[in-house]
């Protein structure tokens, strides 16, 4: 039996342009495409210079060390160079559904990108330099300060100013696809030099930020080993942690964020979720010493401010309540997340929800559901059941 009439049908509604509307996006001629296999050697890369003879080589000792270090920044700072340029195109398509990230209706696409994500790192909290976050009963967090939604208000829309919300909001989202008033997914950046030297210099701003991430993740480290009486060495906690392994991903994947580069942080954080079941969006602020025991099923949302010395144990959530959205319907990306500051507890499959603030040294218990503010030095467990 002949299926060649068939099979040309489902070719056709495939390729057909309502069909694909939202999923499809055309590549410019000679625009690299993001690649998996590179972002998780860039990550082995990074873990490898971090934690020289954890990772990477095993001929490593004090006399090789500087050796190895400088082939591995070598080999990273090619790698991230190509995939920076190829998630600068990616992020560049000219799609409706991008239009929270992307600007690309500019007409220089890539100061469109630099605004689009300066403005996510803004409406995020991110600081150019991601000083240590540090969190007490005294932080302005609900004041007109650096935590604030007065902050955030102010931002949003200088955001708005600069990602051209009015040409956004003027697309039509009804199911006739003729309503676009520009072919979808179209990529509006074209791989050139200039592209590739900002790429260049994004690499160089993550590279030099890897000694502030090792010093960090060494009292992440530290604090996994402090609080679990069963490790045996630092060594097996860098090594086999999966909250160490966790934090590690977000560590750099939130340094690439807060340089502006697209798509490679969620990718990033995205490898340590599927490896450790410890989901953390990269825009999320974690100070000093962090640990997470055991892990899985950790979830922490993008606006979350977490303080240092705080502690979680595995199926804990901070997420968001329900999300208010803009005339459009589109979700506003907005604080909604926890904040914990210093020293906090959280016990397994807590459950906290909102832009609430968890006060310094608070312990929340086990399988507990939490939507409003606890004090500093609280304590939430479950009611004992009445016998």
């Amino acid at each position: 039996m002949d299926y060649s009439e068939q099979l040309n049908e489902v070719i056709a509604a495939l390729s057909a342009e309502k069909s694909l509307r939202g999923l499809f996006q055309q590549h410019l001629a000679g625009n690299p495409l993001p690649s998996a296999r590179s972002i998780n050697e860039i990550v082995k890369l990074s873990r490898a210079i971090i934690f020289p003879g954890y990772f990477g080589s095993s001929k490593i000792n004090r006399h090789t060390v500087s050796y190895h270090i400088g082939v591995q920044v070598e080999q990273l700072f090619g790698l991230l160079t190509d995939q920076i340029c190829a998630a600068l195109c990616f992020q560049s398509a000219d799609n409706e559904h991008h239009a929270r990230a992307t600007a690309s209706f500019n007409k220089d696409p890539l100061e469109s990108i630099k605004n689009a994500m300066f403005v996510k790192g803004a409406r995020a909290n991110f600081s150019s330099e991601d000083h240590s976050t540090e969190i007490s009963a005294n932080s302005p967090v609900t004041s007109c300060g650096e935590y604030s939604s007065c902050a955030m208000s102010t931002a949003k829309k200088d955001a708005d100013k600069q990602v051209g919300v009015e040409n956004v909001s003027s697309i039509s989202f009804g199911d006739d696809v003729h309503d676009l008033d520009h072919e979808q997914g179209i990529q509006s950046l074209k791989f050139n030099e200039e592209v590739k030297e900002y790429a260049r210099s994004l690499a160089a701003q993550y590279i030099s930020n890897l000694e502030r991430i090792r010093t960090k993740l060494a009292m992440d480290v530290k604090a996994a080993f402090d609080a679990d009486p069963a490790a045996t060495s630092f060594g097996e906690v860098i090594c086999c942690y999966p909250g160490v392994r966790a934090i590690f991903n977000h560590r750099i994947a939130h340094t690439l964020l807060n340089l502006g580069v697209p798509l490679m942080p969620r990718a990033i954080s995205e490898l340590a979720h599927s490896e450790t079941g410890i989901d953390i969006h990269p825009g999320a602020r974690i100070g000093d010493s962090f640990s997470i025991d055991h892990g899985t099923g950790v979830v922490i949302g993008e606006t979350c401010i977490i303080g240092k010395n705080v502690k979680l144990f595995q199926g804990v959530t901070l997420g968001a309540k329900t999300i208010p959205v803009d005339s459009r319907g589109v979700p506003l990306n907005i604080p909604r997340h926890p904040i914990l500051e210093d020293d906090v507890v959280v016990y397994s499959n807590a459950t906290i929800l909102g832009r609430i603030t968890i006060g310094r040294g608070a312990v929340i218990g086990g399988n507990v559901w939490v939507t409003e503010d606890v004090k500093a030095g609280g304590k939430v467990v479950q009611q004992r059941a009445d016998r």
